[in-house]
């Protein structure tokens, strides 16, 4: 199987990247600096011979530091002075080499990368994994269990790439760092400029289209041992890849906070779980109300968020539902201005859930794509599309806290403690409708009880969920450590009712166009 693109050929992709530093002689308790990179890609195949070149622009990106915006591409108020609308318009050169397997980002990327590196004051190394190739210059074998070794990708040293599954639309593996191959420091660029980086641990999965070649999904993770003068840290980071049709359609799971969320769990290990440690702790208000038809009768409005650069679509339900625990669903927009025309605006979703500033309320809130301002007040109505999965009563369990590994499952939804030192060490798995959660209605009698991020087959939970999106999306995980003299940790058991509702919304304006 390999890649053989036709010129003109394109793709889509949601990129996302997370990166944390942590010097070597820092407590372990104190605060890491995280840095997220989010973007929409299109891969457009220029040119087939004789290597293969890719133009990669960027159709947004949106880079935070902890919770800092550092720039987002839907505020282009922050370019005005900057030539950085027109290097991204422009895009990024990628050069593929079928023979030597070697892929490498061209000069004119590498002045972009400069650019968007001293506008974040983060180096360019930070940026760089968000223009990946969107294919493997070298063939890989379509048979369960054959390895081959990808040389020249990018920065990266070599890695070894073991086939795990073949069917008829794609080949899935797994690839890490191949044990012959070396690797050198090399030297960070922009405000890095001093420090040197050696990757000292690489794994990852993909799944590429067979048809065509091209990656359908990836996840990459890696350790890399900072270097200046006498001084050390550590670099960890994630990336992942997802061809998509639409960036703007889906539900929570394909959100960019929901990227973000993961993060915040791999940073926060530690922090306590606010359990009720009483009877008069438990909330008074736990009564389930199963939603009938709640996209039957609402309030719908959209207004423009200006700091943000939003669209924000607000949906009320007319009857109580349990819109924080039901999942709500994207699937098409329509935009039309005052005189009934329709707009062609393009964006990325940013979240879809609850508002958790008003009860019984549903939020979409969507970036625009594209450098140049975009004036969203245009827009006098907007039509969309929705699915809704409601969720239907909880089931009270209990997990049994043993001397040994205890585990409840129940479709996709999982629990699992493992004894350890002093108390257990629980992980819950689960997708986004069907799950296991700590039960907040019952008396929690251990010592304590935090949330954790620990390894326990050699990949963090955090780094697991990701590495599962490669097949789906819609999978999560996260992991406490209960101390104290308890036999069974309460939980509840949520799963999707049979029935889901479809309904087109129309939403008018909150505020009079401007």
């Amino acid at each position: 199987m390999s890649f053989d693109p036709a010129q003109g050929d394109h793709r889509d992709y949601r990129v996302n990247m997370r990166m944390q530093f942590k010097a070597d002689d820092e407590p372990a308790a104190s605060a890491s600096r995280w840095f997220t990179l989010q973007s929409v890609m299109r891969y457009r195949v220029d040119a087939t011979e004789p290597l293969l070149q890719i133009n990669i622009e960027p159709r947004f990106m949106q880079a935070e530091n902890n919770d800092e915006v550092l720039f987002s591409s839907a505020q282009p108020e922050a370019f005005e002075q900057s030539d950085i609308p027109s290097l991204m318009g422009a895009g990024f050169d990628l050069t593929l080499n079928r023979e030597s397997g070697e892929t490498r980002l061209q000069d004119n990327g590498r002045a972009a990368l400069r650019a968007l590196a001293d506008q974040a004051e983060a180096p360019i190394d930070q940026f760089e994994p968000q223009l990946f190739a969107p294919a493997l210059a070298q063939s890989v074998p379509a048979r369960q269990g054959e390895q081959v070794t990808i040389t020249g990708l990018q920065n990266l040293p070599a890695l070894r790439l073991t086939v795990t599954q073949v069917d008829s639309n794609s080949v899935t593996a797994t690839f890490k760092r191949a044990k012959d191959s070396s690797a050198p420091a090399h030297a960070m660029d922009g405000t890095a400029y001093g420090t040197s980086a050696r990757f000292t641990d690489i794994h990852g999965r993909v799944r590429i289209d067979r048809d065509s070649g091209w990656i359908d999904a990836m996840t990459l993770i890696s350790e890399q041992a900072l270097t200046k003068g006498d001084r050390t840290a550590r670099m960890r980071s994630a990336m992942t890849m997802q061809a998509v049709d639409n960036p703007t359609t889906g539900a929570l799971y394909d959100s960019l906070k929901q990227f973000k969320t993961n993060t915040l769990l791999a940073a926060m290990p530690g922090t306590e779980l606010h359990l009720p440690d009483s009877a008069d702790a438990v909330p008074e208000d736990q009564a389930f109300e199963a939603s009938k038809q709640p996209l039957a009768h609402v309030d719908s409005n959209f207004h423009i968020d200006d700091e943000d650069g939003a669209l924000v679509l607000t949906i009320r339900y007319d009857e109580d539902t349990n819109a924080g625990l039901d999942e709500l669903r994207l699937d098409t927009l329509t935009l039309r201005d005052a005189n009934g025309k329709r707009l062609d605006k393009n964006f990325v979703l940013e979240w879809i859930g609850p508002d958790f500033t008003e009860g019984n309320t549903a939020e979409v809130r969507l970036l625009p794509l594209g450098w140049q301002k975009d004036d969203l007040n245009d827009i006098a109505e907007v039509q969309a599309t929705f699915t809704y999965q409601p969720i239907d009563a909880p089931a009270d369990v209990a997990l049994p806290l043993q001397d040994t590994p205890t585990q409840l499952d129940d479709g996709p939804a999982h629990a699992r403690a493992v004894p350890i030192d002093g108390g257990w060490r629980v992980t819950l798995r689960g997708s986004y409708t069907h799950y296991y959660t700590p039960d907040h209605a019952a008396v929690f009698e251990g010592d304590s009880a935090v949330t954790s991020d620990h390894a326990d087959s050699g990949v963090r939970p955090t780094d697991q969920t990701l590495l599962d999106h490669v097949d789906n999306t819609n999978v999560w995980r996260q992991q406490f450590e209960l101390k104290g003299d308890i036999d069974a940790f309460d939980l509840v058991l949520l799963r999707p009712r049979a029935n889901t509702t479809t309904a087109t919304i129309k939403f008018t304006r909150r505020d009079p166009v401007r």
